[in-house]
């Protein structure tokens, strides 16, 4: 029998702003590299195992992974679980298997994961490519395989080797169609009164800014003269519209959440998709990570008004701070009253689109007026809802020191992007200022933001918004409080299944 090649997604908690149905998304990644090894390594068997979105826990996990033997762990998450990717790592290991670890988090970490000796090989930046020529190097499981593999990096007589480079997949198109067999599509979003039929999709890899907090555009850019410059890439129009067909016709999704870190980079491209959607009768929703100063350029040339015919209904925003000074900062090229201009047009020309904007406190020169001009800009706005989100120092980002690696993981729950004193670098008074405009900054604009809320007359988006004002006032009300009070972590859901 062939041998298991087998990605995993652990048991890992919820972040509280989502609802248990559409907490976690399809792992695109793996089905993107599992599709890959089945195209170009026949000789192994290749499955995902999705343990979050089965709702199995670690005593089914583990169990499991016994009855499967896999030769191959693969495993690829987030900082937050960072300890719950340790204990599979262990758990695989005591079982015999070799372990890979990959991602936007494990690639900044190469040295300190290895040196844990639960990880075998770590692979950095995009993995297709990467895992078919290193599927074939564990074949032959010998040092010199490994040094021919581009992209990854892995321990030789105590000494941490790291490849040269992987060059970037220039066409997205050539990819095969992700393996969605193998994941578990019908439980992504089922029974979720907002995202039914859950599914995730991109058109695009990388970003043309370079925002100092974030790791999306490293992971997915360009290495030029030993430095990531940002860099994106498109796919094409027909094999996005065959990738909806697949997964509305074999497997039933129609809410298609963008993962790209920006949506709207290119000019005609998601306005062209939207015009194929409803020539051919699709009927979609979508949600998106868009830019603000492409919000008003698509606009003004039309394209917003036919991505939104074709079924855009959720727009996420990264605002980050409020004023100039705070943009140039962490690098963000947005400016403030482009960010204005783009809620205007949303508020008041898309009323039926749901807007989210996100906001970053805790750089060095914060104050808590800082924080206060940043709440007060949020209602100003007149979003569907806000998050702030303090500056968290992520691998691979300017704010990482490596100081702050933790073998056991544990130290990373508090990397969940929520207000918490317990994070690295809290500053209680920015938190006590975020907490305290919460209960007392009532300016007019907060009400009528509540006002619109309650009678909305799209369902949907007033479901929506009212649901996460609630998760919000519960959140402040316990995770904030006994943060600050108690300096108990805030935040972080463990579902009654994670043991089981």
């Amino acid at each position: 029998m062939k041998e298991l090649f087998l990605f995993v997604r652990p048991p890992r908690p919820l972040w509280p702003f989502n609802g248990p149905a559409s907490s976690f998304w399809p792992p695109l990644a793996f089905a993107s590299m599992a599709a890959m090894l089945r195209q170009h390594n026949p000789d192994w068997r290749v499955e995902i195992l999705d343990a979050p979105a089965l709702e199995m826990g670690w005593r089914s996990l583990e169990a499991e992974i016994c009855s499967r033997r896999p030769a191959i762990v693969a495993m690829g998450e987030e900082a937050v679980s960072c300890a719950e990717c340790l204990r599979l790592a262990r758990l695989a290991k005591s079982l015999g298997a070799r372990v890979i670890a990959g991602g936007c988090f494990f690639g900044h970490v190469g040295p300190q994961v290895l040196q844990t000796g639960l990880v075998d090989i770590v692979a950095h930046g995009e993995g297709e490519n990467t895992i078919v020529e290193l599927a074939d190097a564990l074949r032959e499981n010998s040092p010199d395989a490994f040094a021919q593999v581009a992209g990854i990096s892995f321990r030789r007589d105590g000494e941490i080797i790291r490849t040269r480079h992987r060059p970037l997949i220039k066409n997205l198109d050539e990819l095969p169609m992700p393996a969605w067999d193998l994941l578990p599509m019908h439980r992504y979003g089922a029974g979720s009164q907002n995202h039914p039929g859950l599914a995730a999709i991109e058109s695009s890899r990388g970003c043309f800014d370079a925002c100092d907090f974030c790791v999306l555009w490293r992971q997915m850019g360009n290495f030029v003269a030993e430095q990531t410059r940002p860099f994106v890439r498109f796919k094409s129009t027909a094999r996005l519209l065959e990738e909806i067909k697949i997964q509305t016709r074999d497997f039933g999704r129609h809410h298609f959440g963008w993962v790209d870190p920006c949506y709207n980079a290119h000019p005609q491209l998601p306005a062209e998709l939207a015009d194929t959607l409803l020539r051919e009768n699709f009927s979609v929703s979508m949600s998106a990570w868009v830019r603000a100063d492409c919000v008003v350029r698509d606009a003004q040339s039309g394209a917003l008004a036919r991505q939104v015919r074709g079924g855009l209904k959720e727009v996420y925003i990264g605002v980050e701070r409020a004023d100039g000074d705070g943009l140039k900062a962490v690098h963000k090229t947005t400016t403030i009253p482009e960010v204005r201009e783009a809620f205007r047009i949303l508020v008041h020309d898309f009323p039926d689109v749901f807007t989210l904007g996100t906001f970053i406190y805790g750089l060095p020169d914060d104050t808590p007026e800082t924080v206060r001009a940043i709440f007060r800009l949020s209602h100003e706005l007149e979003m569907s809802q806000p998050f702030f989100i303090p500056l968290t120092p992520l691998p691979g980002t300017p704010f990482w020191r490596d100081e702050l690696w933790d073998d056991t993981g544990e130290s990373f729950r508090d990397y969940n992007f929520l207000p918490s004193t317990t994070r690295p670098g809290a500053r209680r008074d920015l938190e006590w200022a975020l907490l305290t405009a919460f209960l007392t900054q009532w300016p007019p604009a907060r009400f009528r933001s509540y006002w619109r809320s309650v009678f909305d007359a799209n369902a949907r988006r007033r479901r929506m918004t009212l649901r996460l004002a609630a998760r919000s006032a519960w959140f402040v009300g316990h995770g904030m409080v006994s943060s600050l009070l108690a300096g108990k972590r805030a935040g972080m859901i463990f579902p009654r299944w994670y043991e089981s």
